[in-house]
């Protein structure tokens, strides 16, 4: 074994650690001592197994002579000078290396170079900077996923200062925090209006909007549109989708093939559809919209044509499918666009979509059928199950920059003010200021965050209808730079937004989807606004939702930021297939219409079976659906719901008791829940009808609240809580009971305004006007189905008594 001196200039004395096999045999201490022949050996203390003994200064020299190489680990700058002018008095002589610092503290010898990696001013080796990197991110509660991220930015960076400091953002920079970048694609060049074989007429009015096509529309023509061929075309938003069915749908009006039906899954884009279709009036052609339009009379909204005789119907899905499930006609049909076909995936209404798509196919055979999508998961599957030829073109617009960033709590708000700072001092190219949507999981984060964010908003689906369209217009002419906007409504922004921050990646307390979180990044960047766009995701370290289990928000964002889009390949639960099936057979002639709608329908099992749980349901006679089972498609009812309403009517109840057994109102919200946590050092939800307000309002604690809000807790118990159920409060009954409560002050003549101030002077509660517009109307449409169900079981007085109560209810 040969032996090798490791010596470090530290402070007043020289290090020398004697090594065999690259292990320290012990820890020398060498102090010299400035002599007219030079620099001399003065001291030399020795430490072995926390011992130490000093030595004389002869046996430093003995050892230092008999190492076969002696190595001088960069250290104090004169010391190190006076070492060597020591060492060449013996004829000897030192070789410079780097060496891990860490390792040096710990006694250990690892030689690095010149690429080792820095931290704190000092070079050390990639293993302990992997164990600081671990030690960090254990405290700061990061997943397996997020340490394996982290160290592949070190790896990169060498730079473990910068890599700590992404979990304890100090300042903001790009080329750390950046996980990507989506390159904007080289843009085709589409093709010229004029080669287009569109009549005269059609392609005047287009001159006034495009001289050439868009590539994506230049796709879909040379993929046959223009031939009535059906297409599942998929492209990133802003893009050109809309026009490519225009085309198809103006074509074959044009050519007296039939009416053209554009269907949306929201009342909102079906507004924006319905206003932008109407241009092709100067065409000669009518257009009318069919969705569920709010029956709460307001004394206030706009006339919209909405009869079935128009060139042009637009509409969202139900809209359109009642029309279907009620053995109305639709006339003869040309052409029919599904946009955001991926909703096939939702879990509440994809089964919706799905049925209504085969029913169309039934009602309109010969009809084109466009199929419009920014994203899905491998879409010639989906097109093959549409029967439709797949026209994909994959390109951005613009670029954008993914940005992942750790953060949690006062930090992450400070980097959200600082992120839209930046947008706004930002102008494009094009001369568009920077805009931020900011995407959080739920309202009251909504409200938190646009207080804390200067000049921003907060859109949500509880606002007044008028108070969103106010918002929308202002984003979109640049008077209000920020939204911060629920996750839940994703679908229904359409803002040119610079920015894309995500607050949080869940919806509610679900975790988004890869699709979901696709969907909204690609708001980020608009052609012709933006240069860029740019997105960060503020993932909060040991987050987690439903409970604490599953992955942490850290984990899930990796997850997303690698993600592949899912197939689009549905599987629905029973309930949801019943539904189909039935409005199946109600739209079906005979058996033969059944079982083709069957297979058009995505996400349905067997047939025979479906059919049978109906018949004992009294849904359907053989293939036939019963008066019960009619009424029940008509309105949109689940088997379940029909059933409850029909019990529910043989047991003598009231229609609006049953109306409240099918939803009670739950979106009911205390405004003191800050103060009462404050006052009982206890976390209370801002929901009234959450475990922790209801354990409050039955625990002896309640007489520690201020005199005000205590006497609203009991005028709350007093007036809702009357049952004797074993498992009050968490039985259901109180909901119901404010749900009546509700429906009483809407009878009264109450609008809904007031009725949120009836709630807010008497109990301290609010609700949201959207939410308690979307109620009342719900309960509109289950008063009317209570109505239809009374009448097929012979109960006239009560079907009398139902659509009275809902008329009441309407206003």
């Amino acid at each position: 074994m040969t032996l090798q001196v490791l010596a470090h200039a530290d402070r007043s004395r020289i290090l020398l650690l004697p090594l065999k096999d690259g292990n320290a045999l012990f820890e020398g201490y060498l102090r010299l001592k400035d002599m007219p022949q030079g620099p001399r050996a003065y001291k030399f203390l020795v430490k072995k197994d926390n011992i130490e003994k000093y030595l004389p200064p002869d046996d430093a020299i003995k050892m230092l002579r008999k190492a076969r190489a002696i190595y001088l680990a960069h250290g104090d700058e004169a010391l190190e000078n006076k070492f060597l002018e020591f060492l060449e008095s013996f004829q000897l002589g030192a070789k410079r290396i780097i060496v891990c610092q860490h390792c040096l503290g710990e006694r250990k010898f690892t030689s690095v170079g010149k690429d080792a990696i820095v931290y704190k001013g000092m070079r050390i080796c990639e293993s302990c900077a992997a164990a600081e990197l671990i030690r960090e991110a254990d405290f700061h509660k990061l997943g397996r996923a997020a340490k394996a991220y982290l160290a592949r930015i070190l790896k990169r960076r060498r730079n473990l200062d910068e890599v700590l400091g992404l979990m304890n953002m100090q300042r903001l920079d790009p080329e750390l925090t950046r996980f990507d970048t989506i390159p904007a694609s080289k843009e085709d060049v589409g093709m010229d209006l004029e080669e287009l074989e569109l009549p005269e007429p059609f392609k005047a009015l287009l001159r006034k909007r495009l001289a050439r096509l868009l590539p994506v529309q230049s796709k879909a023509v040379d993929a046959g549109l223009l031939e009535g061929k059906s297409q599942l075309v998929v492209s990133a938003t802003a893009t050109g989708k809309s026009l490519v069915g225009e085309l198809a749908g103006v074509k074959n009006l044009m050519e007296g093939k039939g009416k053209f039906l554009f269907l949306v899954p929201l009342v909102a884009l079906a507004n924006q559809k319905y206003d932008h279709l109407s241009a092709y009036g100067e065409l000669g052609f009518s257009t009318s919209i069919r969705v569920g339009v709010s029956r709460i009379k307001l004394g206030r909204g706009r006339k919209m044509r909405q009869d079935l005789n128009a060139d042009i119907i637009t509409g969202t899905y139900e809209g359109v499918d009642q029309v279907l499930r009620t053995r109305k006609g639709l006339g003869k049909i040309g052409a029919v666009v599904i946009d955001e076909v991926h909703m096939l995936e939702d879990a509440e209404r994809g089964h919706r979509l799905a049925g209504l798509i085969a029913r169309m196919k039934l009602a309109a055979p010969q009809a084109q059928f466009v199929f419009l999508s920014a994203t899905v998961g491998n879409p010639a599957a989906l097109a093959k199950r549409l029967g439709a030829a797949l026209v994909e073109y994959e390109m951005r617009p613009v670029p954008i920059e993914r940005h992942l960033i750790f953060s949690s709590g006062p930090e992450k708000r400070r980097l959200i003010r600082d992120l839209v700072r930046r947008a706004e001092a930002h102008t494009s190219t094009t001369g568009y200021k920077g805009q931020t949507i900011i995407f959080t999981n739920s309202r009251k984060n909504c409200y938190n965050l646009a207080q804390a964010i200067p000049g921003a908003s907060a859109y949500h689906a509880g606002l007044q209808y008028h108070e969103r369209k106010r918002i929308e217009e202002a984003f979109g002419k640049g008077k209000i730079s920020t939204v911060v906007t629920t996750a839940a409504l994703a679908a229904g922004v359409d803002f040119p937004a610079s920015h894309v921050i995500f607050e949080s990646l869940a919806m509610g307390i679900e975790w988004l989807s890869v699709h979901e979180f696709n969907q909204m990044l690609g708001r980020a960047g608009r052609p012709g606004y933006h240069d860029k766009g740019l997105v960060y995701v503020l993932a909060e370290p040991g987050r987690r939702f439903s409970s604490g289990r599953g992955e942490s928000e850290d984990e899930m964002a990796l997850a997303l930021l690698h993600g592949q889009m899912e197939d689009v390949a549905p599987e629905y639960p029973e309930e949801q297939q019943l539904e189909e099936v039935l409005a199946n057979a109600v739209a079906a002639r005979y058996r033969q219409d059944l079982e083709r709608l069957h297979k058009l329908t995505l996400g349905l099992d067997d047939l025979d079976s479906s059919l049978k749980k109906l018949s004992e349901a009294g849904m359907v006679r053989g293939i036939e659906p019963t008066r019960l089972g009619a009424a029940a498609a008509a309105h949109f009812l689940t088997i379940d719901e029909a059933k409850l309403i029909s019990d529910d009517l043989s047991k003598g109840k009231a229609p609006l008791e049953i109306a409240v057994d099918l939803a009670p109102f739950e979106d009911l919200y205390l405004k003191f829940s800050e103060r009462i946590s404050a006052a009982l050092k206890m976390q209370i939800s801002q929901r009234a009808l959450h475990g922790s307000f209801l354990d409050l309002l039955n625990s002896p604690e309640i007489k520690d609240l201020e005199r005000k809000i205590q006497k609203q807790c009991m005028d709350f118990l007093k007036d809702f809580q009357r049952c004797t159920c074993q498992e009050a409060p968490y039985c259901g009954c109180l909901a119901r009971a404010i749900s009546l409560r509700i429906l009483e002050l809407r009878a009264e003549g109450k609008s809904p305004d007031e009725i949120i101030d009836d709630f807010s002077d008497r109990y301290g509660m609010y609700a949201y006007h959207g939410d308690l517009i979307n109620y009342l109307d719900q309960m509109v449409r289950y008063l009317e189905a209570i109505t239809s169900v009374a009448k097929v079981l012979g109960k006239g007085e009560v079907a009398a008594e139902a659509n009275e109560a809902m008329k009441e209810v309407e206003g």
